[in-house]
């Protein structure tokens, strides 16, 4: 059934054997892709068969810039990472990429001014993160492509709406299993923590 594919009872058919499991109209499916969208998916797919298993999600990231053409990579990254921010900016800078940077502290406003729930509520100074002027910063600065890093659960999904094209992750924060969330599901402690 299409729509509930975690829970696949025909073996994934549509991996496995090419075919779907539910009728398909496939000029339907391939209407939903527009001119640029396409271009991203060939990108992608090229990206995917020519670099498996032997590039890393940072070099895969320059590579698929390369291949659309961008010139301009546009970083928003999390204060939890900023060293690490330095290390991908280099990263694409050494690739021959213009790299512009945000981070997500950026105008240092205060928790307090949207009444929200601070870490430390003690703190008279705790700035909110402000996911939709990364976006706003990258976009009107030119980015082409926009690499989320290590942004928070909800600050993500506002910097990927706001800006201006294509995003990419190359960080998905999760701080108790050192940025790796997939550590959830093949640590015996969390799965049984979680009755997965």
């Amino acid at each position: 059934m299409l729509g509930d594919c975690a829970n696949c009872n025909a073996n994934h058919m549509c991996f496995q054997k090419g075919k779907s499991c539910v009728p398909v109209e496939q000029e339907e499916v391939l209407a939903l892709y527009d001119k640029d969208e396409k271009k991203i998916m060939k990108a992608a797919a090229y990206v995917e068969a020519t670099y498996y298993m032997k590039y890393t999600r940072l070099q895969e990231t320059a590579a698929f810039a390369k291949k659309m053409g961008y010139k301009t990579i546009g970083l928003g990254f999390c204060m939890g990472i900023r060293e690490e921010a330095k290390l991908f900016a280099k990263f694409f800078a050494q690739e021959g990429f213009e790299v512009l940077s945000v981070c997500c502290k950026n105008c240092g406003i205060n928790k307090d001014v949207l009444k929200l729930k601070k870490v430390r509520p003690d703190s008279p100074q705790e700035p909110m993160c402000n996911p939709k002027a990364q976006a706003k910063y990258l976009s009107d600065h030119g980015a082409e492509l926009f690499v989320s890093a290590g942004l928070c659960v909800g600050h993500d999904a506002l910097f990927s709406k706001a800006a201006a094209g294509p995003v990419t992750t190359l960080v998905v924060k999760d701080r108790v299993l050192g940025n790796n969330p997939m550590a959830v599901v093949y640590s015996g402690y969390w799965k049984g923590k979680l009755g997965l």
